[in-house]
């Protein structure tokens, strides 16, 4: 194991509970369109253009205005529910905590834009504990793409095996693991595949057995 000076975090299912909002929200709308088997978890933890297509394969025949409408659905009914009822998923509090009093400097890097990203840690007491952010609206192309990791090991001057990656998403996990990043996954809405249980360094259950793992395991690389 690597010592480590940086400790990467997904926002969105990994300090945020936004995943289970979306999911709902995805399940209620495709109910509503007359499309009860739309999946909702496969759009869980992607965007842009990796959003639309899951909607093409998976509503094939449905006609694009449609599959445009619900997704302005989704945003309209979302967005708002989100900067409302979104709360830090549980153990992140005490996680941030412990890296800060150990001395790492805290990171993130998520698909979702800057002013929503901000808007979200801040309501939740979460934006001062972060040195160094890269969002979705600064990036060409989205996870499971791994420009974000490669981008934030540039802002930092660092080397990808100095950062630890925390994401609940296969494909958060395959963008950190393409960035040569290890990443411990605390899956949020879908469970780890068997591809997220070969690349990713662990998988835990939720943030306390992830900090218990870190506490015994990942010292500070000076």
């Amino acid at each position: 194991m690597k010592e480590k000076k940086y400790i990467v975090f997904d926002v969105d299912g990994t300090l945020l509970d936004t995943e289970f909002i979306w999911g709902e929200i995805w399940k209620q709308i495709g109910m509503k369109y007359g499309h009860p088997a739309f999946c909702h978890d496969e759009v869980v933890g992607i965007s842009g253009p990796a959003l639309r297509a899951v909607m093409d394969r998976q509503l094939e025949g449905v006609p694009k205005e449609e599959r445009d409408e619900m997704l302005r659905e989704v945003r309209r009914i979302g967005l708002p529910y989100i900067k409302e009822h979104t709360t830090l998923m549980p153990g992140a509090r005490e996680m941030l905590d412990w890296l800060k009093e150990k001395g790492f400097t805290l990171c993130i890097a998520t698909t979702t834009d800057r002013s929503l990203t901000e808007e979200r840690l801040i309501k939740n007491g979460v934006w001062d504990d972060v040195s160094y952010s890269i969002c979705g609206d600064e990036v060409e192309k989205k996870k499971p793409d791994p420009e974000i990791y490669l981008k934030m090991a540039r802002l930092l001057n660092a080397k990808t095996e100095e950062m630890l990656v925390i994401e609940d998403t296969g494909f958060g996990v395959e963008a950190a693991y393409r960035a040569d990043c290890e990443v411990i996954m605390i899956p949020s809405v879908n469970p780890a595949s068997e591809k997220d249980k070969q690349t990713a360094l662990r998988i835990e259950k939720d943030m306390y057995e992830a900090l218990n793992w870190i506490q015994d395991n990942i010292r500070r690389q000076e």
